[in-house]
């Protein structure tokens, strides 16, 4: 299953991959070159569309078609999967659910939530729960938020452009910047109000030049703390993106807007040189609402398919972040927990509720837990941080709760919509389907430089021996060779297993560090989604490449490859140590073959602090990748 916003783009790939021969286009026109056979209409007449086309059934699921009861569905829908019955949606019609019973000629009815008609009702979670549980061996819990489906109560909106011209050469000897001429710094005042506030800025320099205009941004309240920060390299070619929360934080806020032309280098001691003479635009956006409800990835829709396909059950769960009671604890901050430590002790406490209920309906049979939703619907609990600042973000994020006591593994589905999420999951369920090449049995390893090389010489120089002696054609990239123009064009990323050591942060492999132009040769968030490659297993050991707390979810490096076609991506969510390497969970999945989740759950009963709490996997923790 496939989700789709109009056309068919990104899942191409996916349907030549898969080999199909046919289309089943549900809810809406899909232009594809494929045949397809097209259910239309909004979503109660397709539920009768679809059961015709079921033919006979001695099973139907009949659902409430209402978003107060939206979370009984999400939790009902593997009932249809094991039963083989089609699902009929209920909005008072009847007569038509009754007849369709009767063309289906299905005798075993059921009805759930409110819905009259049916033999069997099943009217609260806990009827559904044990009912599911009656005809499985539940062995796969998916946890999601429902809430979801509901956006942002937006109650008005104040649109308010810029327009600037930065003049400003500059040099930078030994980490000083000198500026001999202008400044590379221009600032804006922009006006928030009080009560609960979305504000998302996009900063563009529109001209074109023989090297990219790189931006940076920062907004910072009105007593001066900083609210959020961005890079081009994350989000798009000379292109910066923000989006932040503000909760009855009124005052004049600061955007500063830095940008650079030129060539720079070093990470120790930084040196460039920058010459800006060029306009640019920003464009500010500030939304008022009417609650801090903000789901940022729609995809509790999903969790019944994941859940169905691994015998499984959906546990619904509506503790979010950005609830009612979030206007009173984050009263006067702005930002998020990821800068404010003082609401971090309420997320936890959100996270807790949770795990109490999974914990509820977890038997001994269960072996994965997949968490399916942002950070704002399905929070990370947050452990306390020695290595933390307003820029990094405080305390460490961590979905480790989740793994209940290290008993089972666990992994966050997500990715950066609905639709891409959909991809995730198809790449994980139908791996073999679509799986087929030579780059099944490539295994590349890049090591940064700054340090970094110390990886390559203690872990994968010896480790790519290991996997060559599995059946492995393996790659290494350290030194002079890990820039993103020498990987783009030794094709590194086309292959099974990529693994990088090295430095990094929440939108960029930091490994070329030691040329003279080496920032705009890294491998960013901005690049990387537009990259095309295999379902990969993506390995990080690097600080911060796993952080989606604070951020657009586009602008993550992690979800920028799940975009490009990875199957799974892990990484930390701060800062990691020495002891970030990666070899218990590559020697779980090639000599043990096991699956990605459980390789991570026994890298966890090893790892130590910090990286026990920060490293994360995205993608299904069921998910067993490839090994020669």
């Amino acid at each position: 299953m496939l989700l789709f916003n109009g056309t068919i783009g990104v899942q191409q790939k996916f349907i030549d991959d898969y080999g199909a021969d046919g289309l089943i286009a549900v809810g809406g026109h899909v232009d594809a070159v494929l045949p397809c056979r097209e259910f239309l209409g909004d979503a109660v007449a397709v539920s009768l569309k679809i059961a015709e086309f079921f033919g006979n059934s001695n099973a139907a699921v009949v659902m409430p078609y209402s978003v107060d009861e939206y979370n009984l569905s999400v939790i009902a829908t593997p009932i249809a999967c094991y039963m083989d019955a089609p699902i009929l949606l209920y909005d008072g019609n009847e007569d038509d659910i009754l007849s369709a019973i009767d063309k289906l000629g299905a005798d075993n009815v059921i009805a759930i939530g409110s819905v009259p008609v049916g033999t069997i009702h099943l009217v609260n979670e806990s009827e559904i729960y044990d009912y599911i549980s009656g005809i499985k061996d539940v062995r796969y819990l998916a946890v999601t938020n429902p809430d979801d489906e509901t956006g942002p109560a937006v109650t008005g909106k104040d649109v308010t452009d810029f327009e600037g011209h930065m003049r400003n050469i500059q040099l930078t000897i030994l980490s000083r910047k000198i500026n001999l001429v202008g400044t590379d710094e221009a600032t804006f005042g922009i006006s928030v109000p009080g009560g609960t506030s979305r504000i998302r800025i996009l900063v563009d320099v529109p001209e074109r030049d023989w090297a990219p205009y790189v931006i940076s941004s920062v907004l910072y309240d009105g007593n001066g703390k900083m609210v959020t920060y961005s890079f081009s390299n994350a989000y798009a070619f000379q292109k910066c993106y923000m989006d932040a929360l503000s909760v009855n934080n009124a005052g004049e806020y600061t955007l500063s807007v830095k940008i650079h032309h030129g060539f720079r280098g070093g990470f120790f001691s930084l040196r460039g040189f920058s010459y800006v003479d060029t306009s640019f635009n920003v464009r500010v956006e500030v939304e008022k609402l009417a609650s801090p409800h903000l789901p940022l990835a729609p995809i509790s829709k999903l969790a019944p398919y994941i859940a169905s396909y691994h015998d499984g059950m959906v546990i619904a769960t509506g503790n979010e972040i950005t609830d009612e009671q979030y206007a009173d604890v984050a009263d006067g901050t702005a930002g998020g927990a990821w800068n404010n430590a003082a609401l971090q002790k309420y997320v936890n406490g959100q996270v807790n509720r949770t795990v109490d209920k999974i914990r509820k309906y977890a038997g001994n049979s269960v072996k994965w837990v997949a968490v399916v939703g942002d950070t704002n619907m399905m929070p990370m609990y947050y452990y306390n941080g020695s290595m933390e600042d307003d820029y990094v973000g405080f305390g460490i994020p961590s979905d480790n709760p989740y793994l209940l006591n290290y008993s089972v593994a666990a992994g966050r589905i997500l990715a950066t919509d609905d639709v891409d999420t959909s991809l995730l999951m198809g790449r994980s369920l139908f791996y073999d389907e679509i799986s087929h090449g030579e780059w099944m049995k490539n295994f590349t390893f890049i090591f940064g430089e700054g340090f970094g090389e110390t990886a390559g010489i203690f872990h994968q120089i010896p480790y790519s021996k290991v996997a060559s002696q599995y059946g492995f054609s393996t790659r290494i990239f350290g030194d002079l060779r890990n820039s993103r123009p020498m990987l783009e064009k030794s094709n590194a990323f086309d292959a099974n297993y990529i693994e990088y050591e090295g430095h990094g942060d929440w939108y960029w492999m930091f490994s070329n560090i030691y040329g003279m132009n080496s920032y705009v040769k890294e491998v960013d968030s901005s690049h990387v989604k537009n990259y095309e490659i295999q379902p990969s297993v993506v390995l990080s050991a690097a600080c911060l490449m796993g952080r989606i707390d604070g951020i657009p979810l586009e602008e993550s490096i992690g979800m920028a490859f799940i975009h490009a076609g990875a199957a799974a991506f892990v990484g930390a969510t701060r800062e990691t140590g020495q002891e970030a390497e990666l070899e218990v969970m590559e020697n779980s999945m090639i000599m043990n073959d096991t699956s990605i989740g459980e390789a991570l759950l026994q890298s966890k009963l090893v790892d130590d602090p910090p990286t026990k709490y920060a490293r994360i996997l995205y993608g299904d923790p069921a998910f067993n990748p490839y090994e020669p």
